[in-house]
């Protein structure tokens, strides 16, 4: 085993940079501009995170925008429901989003609006004003040479004609630490995150690989051959190891004690720090997103809570007031601003699900 054994540093996720790279036209968004791609992984593989994110954006979205909601916005047939939908994923996710204006002829009113992906858009580089003029637009940006990025004006009212009829409209919250790109507002929360998707691959491992970590077995009777030892070792692992192999026999036959192959148990985690571990990081991932009950994304803890419609009615109130009523008055103000070019001069007003509290006391909101 000399020269065979390797250290793996498991680095914690920092805050991600955003700068310049010579000959780049656009910032860089996080290391190898792929930051978040990393949020969309984060989602992908965190229970936990990924059911938070899913229980504002349904709250966010409610029954749909009142009276516009259903009017046709782009001649994909989209909708304005439809558009609100996506951007509010998008603003949940990674604190912004990004739309595609199309203006009419005359430049004096827009014709179609589009929803671009938030994951898929970079900012340019600021001006001497520190403002960005320009956007950039890859389906990977991975792999630039192949999905080039294309080159779009950033949103501006006040000139729309031309090869500036096509515009990119990047929104976000102001934040003192940046002046190109967001941070989601669960940010805090991101290494536990992280770490909830590595203790669920841990856990899927440690039963993929069984024996690996609690059983040591030396054969003292002499050294196989290299190729003996493989043949030796998938057969051991083809019949213990893995779920679907607990609880079988291993029978060995031996010619005296001292040629009997030795077993030894090596102890377990201490699986009662993984239960802490993952109590501890749920109520940080629910924390970051300011869900102060876990009933709420369908977790019932011993509090007690569940079991009183009043007391999930007070948490979901405080809920909607606190967190979820912000964010659509940010997406309708911000939205509106755009249908009112429109033509809709109705506000954009989101109509709130309607919930019997009485009749979900089992935590399924």
């Amino acid at each position: 085993m000399e020269n065979k054994l390797h250290i793996i540093n498991l680095e914690a996720i920092n805050l991600p940079e955003f700068k310049e790279v010579r000959g780049k036209d656009w910032i860089n968004y996080g290391e190898k501009n792929l930051w978040p791609e990393k949020l969309v992984e984060l989602l992908q593989t965190s229970a936990i995170h990924g059911t938070a994110i899913q229980a504002k954006l349904d709250a966010v979205i409610g029954e749909g925008i009142m009276e516009i909601g259903d009017l046709p916005v782009n001649t994909n047939g989209e909708t304005l429901n439809d558009i609100y939908d996506k951007i509010a994923y998008d603003y949940i996710t990674f604190g912004g989003y990004s739309l595609n204006i199309i203006w009419n002829r005359g430049g004096d009113a827009i014709a179609e609006i589009y929803h671009l992906p938030f994951n898929k858009v970079r900012s340019g580089k600021l001006n001497e004003d520190d403002r960005v003029t320009q956007y950039y637009f890859s389906s990977n940006w991975a792999n630039v040479r192949k999905y080039v990025p294309k080159e779009y004006p950033a949103y501006n009212p006040m000139d729309t004609r031309g090869d500036k009829a096509s515009q990119i409209l990047y929104y976000y919250d102001y934040s003192p630490a940046s002046d190109v790109y967001p941070l989601p507002t669960y940010m805090g929360a991101v290494n536990d995150i992280e770490l909830d998707s590595r203790i669920s691959k841990f856990h899927n491992a440690n039963i993929s690989n069984g024996m690996s970590p609690s059983i040591f077995i030396n054969m003292p009777n002499g050294e196989p051959t290299p190729e003996e030892q493989r043949d030796l070792y998938r057969g051991i692992v083809d019949s213990f190891t893995g779920e679907n192999n607990a609880g079988r026999v291993f029978l060995s036959f031996s010619d005296g004690a001292e040629l009997a192959p030795q077993v030894t148990t090596v102890p377990s985690a201490n699986d009662s720090y993984y239960v802490v571990l993952e109590e501890r990081i749920s109520s940080r991932i629910l924390t970051a997103h300011r869900i102060t009950s876990p009933i709420l994304v369908g977790i019932r803890d011993g509090s007690g809570l569940g079991n009183n419609a009043d007391e999930i009615e007070t948490a979901y109130t405080h809920f909607m007031s606190t967190v979820i009523e912000p964010i659509q008055k940010s997406l309708s103000k911000s939205l509106g601003k755009i249908t009112k070019q429109m033509g809709m001069d109705t506000p954009i007003v989101v109509i709130p699900s309607t919930i019997d509290f009485n009749k979900n006391i089992t935590g399924e909101l």
